[in-house]
């Protein structure tokens, strides 16, 4: 069974806070029962983008980097960012936005636009970031592997 949650409370990747909340978190079906249950599925952080919520203030350096540093998705290797996205604001500004990342964000590629998405009446097409992440896990003392973050920019004006 597949099920999806709103804000739940989950863990970091050090077990250190017990109470990192992604805006959303769905568990996948016909995954093998882990240890780590609890991380196994797709999590998702959800900014606003506008002239109150800077791409890089905001979207980056709130939403983005939480993957990075082990608080979402630091069992997986995939994670998605939503933008919701006022007038005049298009997917160019994240590019722009990491021609330079914020501190903590370190990039492996650029945005590129996802394979196969297509942009709709309401979105953008889809565009992918890769960004290497330096925790280690507490059980291996391995660092954690590169993380793929899928940015899905939804129209709201």
């Amino acid at each position: 069974m597949c099920s999806v949650t709103r804000e739940p409370k989950i863990r970091n990747y050090d077990y250190k806070h017990l109470d990192k909340m992604p805006d959303l978190f769905i568990r996948l079906v016909g995954r093998p029962i882990s240890l780590r249950n609890s991380q196994d599925g797709l999590f998702i952080e959800c900014k606003p983008v506008d002239t109150k919520h800077a791409v890089r203030a905001h979207y980056c350096k709130k939403g983005l980097i939480r993957f990075i540093r082990g608080d979402y998705a630091w069992a997986m290797t995939n994670g998605m960012m939503v933008g919701y996205v006022g007038r005049g604001y298009t997917i160019s500004k994240l590019v722009n936005a990491l021609k330079t990342p914020p501190k903590g964000i370190s990039s492996i590629t650029p945005p590129r636009r996802c394979r196969l998405s297509k942009a709709g009446a309401n979105s953008e097409a889809a565009y992918c970031t890769e960004h290497t992440r330096r925790f280690k896990y507490r059980e291996t003392g391995q660092t954690a592997p590169p993380i793929t973050i899928r940015h899905l920019w939804l129209k709201r004006d």
